[in-house]
């Protein structure tokens, strides 16, 4: 009996006191700055999904992290623990991203009014019913784009944004939109295919369009797809006032009945989340030392989350590791908040930001070259270039040193930017993995050379495999820049060689 009552006092309503003030506070914070001010300058998708999966990790690792080895959890004893968390950070995120829907949705009503323009008056509305409106079908203006999605970048989407604008005003845009799912692993002239196809069904069913067929308008908030729609109207013109411009989305379901069964949903998810922690933290028996050195206030002894924030310190013995790790993180974190995507930028987009293509280097803009080493498309495309630069980097800097390190990273980014421009006439490029494959060119060099001391050259062996040989053949089959691959690794094998050459035995004194 006192076991169940150390861990309701240690775990289980520490975990109900956490969860539900993240829940509130999410949601209180996102009312007040994002819908009730307007002042927080970040996409919905950030807003109604990233950000409520990602936060709650925050307190779980601040707070509950320490109270979960309490119990004595069978197995590996990081991976057990890990499920904990990983059950406590969905208990939370599924209602707070249930609540976004609903909190969106409820904080506004639904505006009756008789003529168009009246829209400009009603600034911080969302939802409009028109009694009377015309749209001038002739006039709209078309925008084509496309975004991968799903695990691997499996899935191909295709978008076509077409802005219509009403009569007798401005700024105010009837948007209707058109999308197409595709596998992302068919050859380029399948491809091609199947986005002439979508086009042609597209345009053929807009011709019937029944612009009156409408209950009531929501106002696009900040999204792709209002990005979507405000390249339509820069196509005929470029110095448009993208915030002036008003995109009204059809909506054909009855105006009560849009929030469905969220509310209920939000309660009911974070039930069933707490019943489940309350089994997860009623079966194991408690670790009695574990228990006492947590009341001591004593640290752990291994401490994965400290050792990661130890690798990531700049001043710590890794500098050029967590130098570079950082510096690819706040860019990424630049991209987000500037608006895009998190999941799958399109060319345009990291074109605009800095990507590496043949057209603009060959015009001028070689700082291409460079900047293009640190813009990631997409969250998964930066997860694993931060393994691969993570786990690279720190075999070579107690080798090579900090500063050398960054140099040589530098310079085997900016050769692998060049052999995609020669390689690729009008490919958007991005990532750091050309300059990670120059350290795994030296990798190969310091192996080949037996610059590594013999008990290493097995795991370097396995790295190089896993990490370089698994990339180069998702390269061959499709949608990875293998020109920048092949050029860093090959100009990273040629420093590595020079340095052997020129300094071979102090290199040895250092591997070793």
């Amino acid at each position: 009996m006192n076991n169940i009552k150390t861990k309701f006092q240690e775990v289980y309503i520490p975990f109900l006191i956490v969860s539900i003030g993240t829940i509130l506070f999410y949601n209180i914070f996102r009312w007040t700055l994002d819908i009730k001010l307007g002042i927080l300058p970040l996409k919905e998708n950030l807003l109604n999904f990233w950000i409520p999966f990602a936060l709650p990790w925050i307190p779980i690792l601040i707070w509950l992290r320490r109270r979960i080895r309490i119990l004595n959890i069978r197995g590996k004893r990081d991976n057990g623990y890990f499920v904990y968390q990983f059950a406590m950070a969905a208990a939370m995120a599924v209602p707070i991203i249930i609540s976004q829907n609903y909190i969106e949705k409820s904080s506004f009503d639904l505006n009756e009014i008789s003529s168009i323009s009246k829209i400009k008056e009603l600034k911080k509305e969302k939802y409009f019913k028109i009694t009377s409106f015309d749209i001038d079908h002739n006039s709209s203006l078309p925008y084509v784009t496309a975004r991968t999605s799903g695990r691997n970048n499996d899935n191909l989407n295709f978008y076509l944004y077409l802005a219509c604008p009403f009569e007798n005003t401005s700024s105010i845009w009837y948007g209707v939109e058109y999308k197409k799912n595709v596998s992302n692993r068919i050859n380029e002239q399948r491809k091609n295919s199947e986005y002439r196809a979508f086009i042609n069904k597209s345009e053929k069913e807009f011709k019937t369009y029944d612009f009156q067929d409408v209950e009531y308008f929501e106002r696009l908030g900040y999204s792709d797809d209002r990005d979507g729609f405000i390249e339509a109207l820069k196509e005929k013109n470029e110095s448009l006032n993208e915030k002036e411009q008003i995109i009204l989305i059809p909506k054909k379901d009855v105006f009560e009945e849009r929030l469905g069964n969220s509310f209920p949903w939000i309660f009911g998810s974070f039930g069933i989340g707490a019943l489940i922690l309350l089994a997860m933290v009623l079966i194991p028996k408690i670790d009695e030392k574990e228990l006492s050195d947590f009341k001591k206030n004593k640290p752990l002894k291994e401490d994965d989350l400290k050792d990661i924030l130890g690798f990531l310190n700049p001043m710590g013995e890794n500098k050029a590791t967590a130098i570079l790790l950082l510096l690819n993180i706040i860019v990424f974190l630049i991209m987000i908040f500037d608006g895009l995507n998190i999941v799958s930028p399109t060319p345009k987009e990291l074109l605009e930001i800095g990507g590496n293509r043949r057209f603009e280097v060959m015009n001028g803009e070689y700082w291409r070259l460079f900047s293009s080493m640190f813009i990631h498309g997409g969250l998964l495309h930066l997860f694993m270039n931060l393994i691969g630069l993570g786990l690279g980097s720190s075999l070579l800097e107690n080798v090579l040193g900090s500063v050398k390190l960054i140099i040589i990273y530098i310079i085997c980014g900016i050769l692998a930017s060049l052999a995609s421009i020669y390689w690729h006439e009008n490919t958007v490029s991005v990532g750091a993995s050309g300059a990670i494959f120059g350290l795994y060119g030296l990798i190969l060099a310091f192996t080949v050379f037996k610059i590594y001391p013999n008990y290493m050259r097995g795991m370097t062996w396995m790295l190089l495999g896993l990490y370089a040989g698994v990339s180069l053949l998702f390269g061959f089959l499709g949608g990875i820049d293998n020109a920048a691959h092949f050029g860093g690794l090959i100009s990273g094998f040629v420093i590595g060689g020079i340095l052997i050459l020129t300094n071979k035995e102090q290199l040895k004194k250092n591997a070793s």
